[in-house]
């Protein structure tokens, strides 16, 4: 394949997943890999019924994040979650269905795909060693080294950090495309197109109606999520 659409941490946020998607089919570009972490957030069950409907088409590969697995498990705090992102996690499970739920909770953690100039690439959701573990700016080199330990492919897309990322470390060039719907450092939904070089995209969404969305569905803390896509744009 020639281009792919990088699209990771979607974090139940539909408007900057369609507002993407346009993008994405203005372009042209056919071939997706959303990188985990879809439905925690204020629009669980509409984000989650979007990829399955994306993950039905040819060229579209989705792999499972943390924030997935998690949810599939309905994990709470007895599992580790602090308190608010388990009062998140629950109602948003409780908001899917038991089909929903099983595709969150059967996605691969893992994919390698052949992107022309790039050789074999390989996609993860946090690092190749765990989903729940992010590759940092200031992450040693040391640590990386560990993590990608057994890796044979020279590429590696990963998210969980919500932050944009171009490094190389020991001849891996590692990159992540930051989110889609929780993005950090940018002032709109942040992905990346992978052709013959990184095409850094920022796709700008409503602030104030995704906001008044956010608010309407009841979602815990929804001030929080409201007031996060308020102030990217200022």
């Amino acid at each position: 394949m020639k281009k792919l659409a990088l699209l990771y941490d979607l974090h139940g946020n539909l408007p900057a997943c369609k507002a993407v998607w346009a993008e994405i089919r203005k372009e042209g570009i056919e071939n997706i890999v959303i990188g985990g972490d879809l439905a925690w957030g204020p629009q669980p069950k509409e984000v989650t019924r979007w990829v399955m409907e994306l993950a039905s088409k040819p060229g579209v590969w989705v792999i499972r994040g943390n924030a997935d697995r998690e949810m599939a498990e309905r994990h709470g705090v007895r599992e580790g979650l602090s308190d608010w992102v388990a009062e998140v996690n629950l109602w948003c499970a409780d908001r899917l269905s038991e089909e929903e739920l099983r595709f969150l909770g059967n996605l691969p953690e893992k994919v390698a795909l052949n992107v022309e100039d790039w050789g074999e690439v390989l996609f993860v959701h946090g690092s190749p060693r765990s989903d729940a573990e992010g590759i940092h700016a200031d992450t040693p080199n040391s640590g990386i080294q560990e993590m990608v330990k057994g890796v044979t492919q020279r590429v590696l897309i990963c998210g969980h950090t919500h932050v944009c990322l171009d490094r190389v470390v020991n001849g891996k060039r590692i990159l992540n495309p930051g989110s889609v719907g929780l993005p950090l450092g940018t002032r709109g939904a942040s992905w990346a197109i992978l052709g013959p070089d990184v095409e850094w995209r920022e796709t700008m969404v409503d602030p104030e109606r995704t906001a008044r969305d956010f608010l309407a569905t009841g979602v815990p803390r929804a001030e929080e999520f409201a007031k996060h896509v308020l102030d990217m744009t200022r």
